[in-house]
């Protein structure tokens, strides 16, 4: 560890952003608070770039704590932090950008920035947290300056039921991370986000593992499930569409990583706990299900995208009960970006479904067929497997990973194969297969290879864990085969009325409804 006084360096790109929110509140001009917001953003993610090649060229960097003894602040710059500062400001920068186009001439455009300055600052601290009170602070303050946006137009009333459901949501996960940060504390008698992981990976060497400490795994899970909106906490989630575009891709784009950083931020710590990693995987396997195939019942095209968000944040969070860190990390930084696009040109892509038409299975394949195409699929990722080294056998969660994914490259061959297609769709299903199975193994070594040490490694399964990681793999195999065959299934009865349920989300955001009208009329 080195440069801790370097790294209290990385503190001017939150607060920047923090001072030029409180001069916009004392200026009258949208355009320099624009102005000076752009100039915040871009300016922190150059200095959190320099600070990040430091990091990657000399090691971590932990700041000196600023406080009384451990109740204070304190900065940690690894590889986990600089690249999710990384992705923060970038993604920050270019919805201040978009937001100056978006908002022109609304009277309150710039009560919007200071609101994204302020959310943007409070993530950014989050991120960079050394210390648990910094990061516990800056994680209720993130939800706190997420609610004002999803409030922006207090004329709207689904908008603030929907703000009202991720109020309540959000204060059960404030509530669990303060007593797991409490227990933390009293376990290892010190608040330092390194020395606990150090010590955490330590108790799990030694099988000497703190009830406390398990305890406290299993409350860091369930924050990170509320927050990345799992079900049957995922209803919100599909109620925030009247909220500004902008905070639309903030949310899908960056805050509802948070979850999944959290995990991976106390990866040693949850690892302590098997409960809690076949909580990690229950919830996320079951999410990622559920969400992807109520996607496709959907007519909106946002209300379809949400259910994409919570399917990705679902599959990221079983990564994460698998124990694969470094892939779920990759996979998160892919998805913001993607998701931000998505948004904020989500009215394109009404037109892009128009004029080319969503891929779909018209007829369902034959049972050799798909056979046959999961043959392929394992065969192609064996050959790319072995032709660059990696051996997809040598850890357990690591192999139900990767199987997974054989299992949706084999759908995609599915897809391209079925209904006598020409030879030239089967050779562009083919090589998009291989290419697809490349650029899987590609982020895999590349993802080892940025995050290093800074995130846990694979750990060894217990048996419990071991049937819920395959339980998963045999239950995301029955979902594809199920896609597959939907064809030959949509005029059955039973589909029929599978399809209003999905539509519905099972109702369990009608049950939050009726629990907040209840409560209200108690009140």
């Amino acid at each position: 560890m080195m440069g801790g006084n370097l790294a209290l360096i990385g503190y001017l790109a939150p607060l920047s952003l923090a001072v030029v929110a409180l001069i916009a509140w004392l200026s009258r001009s949208v355009n320099l608070t624009f102005q000076l917001g752009r100039i915040a953003g871009i300016g922190s993610f150059l200095l959190l770039l320099g600070l990040g090649i430091v990091v990657f060229t000399s090691g971590p960097m932990v700041s000196p704590v600023i406080g009384v003894g451990e109740a204070g602040i304190a900065l940690r710059l690894d590889a986990l932090s600089v690249m999710m500062s990384w992705l923060v400001t970038l993604l920050g920068t270019l919805l201040i950008q978009f937001s100056r186009n978006y908002l022109d001439g609304d009277p309150r455009q710039k009560l919007f920035f200071i609101r994204l300055y302020l959310m943007v600052s409070a993530v950014l601290l989050m991120v960079l947290s050394g210390n648990l009170w910094q990061l516990v602070l800056a994680w209720i303050g993130m939800s706190l300056a997420l609610h004002e946006l999803l409030v922006f137009y207090p004329e709207r009333p689904r908008a603030l039921r929907a703000a009202r459901k991720k109020f309540i949501t959000a204060r059960i996960g404030d509530v669990c991370l303060i007593v797991a940060a409490v227990l933390l504390a009293q376990t290892f008698g010190t608040t330092d986000l390194g020395t606990i992981r150090e010590a955490a990976a330590s108790a799990l060497a030694g099988g000497t593992i703190p009830a406390d400490a398990a305890i406290a795994a299993i409350l860091i899970v369930i924050v990170a499930a509320l927050k990345s909106a799992m079900f049957p906490f995922h209803g919100w989630l599909l109620e925030v569409m009247e909220t500004p575009t902008p905070v639309s891709a903030l949310l899908h784009a960056g805050l509802l990583n948070a979850g999944i950083f959290l995990v991976v931020r106390f990866g040693e710590l949850v690892f302590l706990s098997p409960p809690a990693l076949i909580l990690l995987i229950v919830l996320g396997g079951f999410t990622a299900i559920f969400a992807s195939s109520s996607m496709i019942t959907q007519t909106s095209v946002k209300v379809s995208l949400a259910y994409s968000s919570a399917a990705h944040m679902g599959f990221m969070i079983m990564l994460c009960g698998f124990g694969a860190h470094t892939v779920a990390i990759m996979h998160l930084i892919a998805h913001s970006c993607y998701k931000a696009h998505a948004f904020l040109s989500s009215g394109s892509i009404i037109e892009y479904v128009r004029d080319t038409g969503a891929q779909k299975l018209d007829t369902a394949p034959h049972p050799l067929s798909l056979l046959a195409n999961m043959a392929v699929s394992v065969a192609i990722f064996l050959a790319v497997a072995t032709a660059i080294g990696i051996d997809i056998t040598k850890r357990p969660g690591e192999t139900a990973m990767i199987t997974i994914f054989m299992i949706a490259v084999a759908y995609l061959l599915v897809k391209g194969n079925t209904d006598k297609a020409p030879i030239s769709v089967i050779g562009r299903t083919m090589l998009m297969a291989t290419l697809v199975t490349m650029a899987f193994f590609a982020l895999e070594v590349m993802a080892e290879a940025l995050l290093g040490g800074a995130v846990a490694v694979y750990p060894p399964l217990d048996m419990p864990t071991m049937i819920a990681v395959a339980l998963a793999v045999v239950l995301f195999g029955i979902v594809m085969a199920f896609s597959a065959f939907l064809p030959a299934l949509v005029n059955r009865p039973a589909w029929r009325a599978l399809y209003v349920h999905l539509k519905n989300g099972f109702y369990a955001n009608a049950m939050f409804d009726r629990f907040l009208d209840a409560f209200r009329l108690a009140r």
